[in-house]
């Protein structure tokens, strides 16, 4: 994963299981410098470890593990965008 990544996965994550109050006080350095955050984003970035630990085994890493299978396990929502219908008829050969 890279960094873009592994910030939408912890905010997904935080808005899901913790709600947008805790979400929105997320950075791209929260998991780098915990002593900026707030207590109560401490405490949710923890259970997100606890549930990454769970979900992948002690010996994962966000280095090691799939952007699409991480969002799976951890039963989040897809993210993907859907391609409008209109788009892809757009795009269709012509009989």
């Amino acid at each position: 994963m890279n960094g873009g990544e592994i910030d939408r996965l912890c905010v997904d994550w935080l808005d899901e299981n913790r709600g947008e109050a805790v979400a929105q006080h997320y950075t791209w350095y929260a998991l780098l410098f915990p002593a900026w955050n707030p207590p109560e984003l401490n405490d949710a970035l923890e259970s997100f470890r606890r549930s990454l630990s769970v979900a992948f085994g002690a010996g994962a890493s966000f280095g090691t593990t799939d952007y699409q299978e991480a969002r799976r396990r951890l039963h989040l929502r897809d993210d993907r965008f859907p391609v409008p219908e209109a788009f892809v008829k757009g795009f269709e050969p012509a009989d």
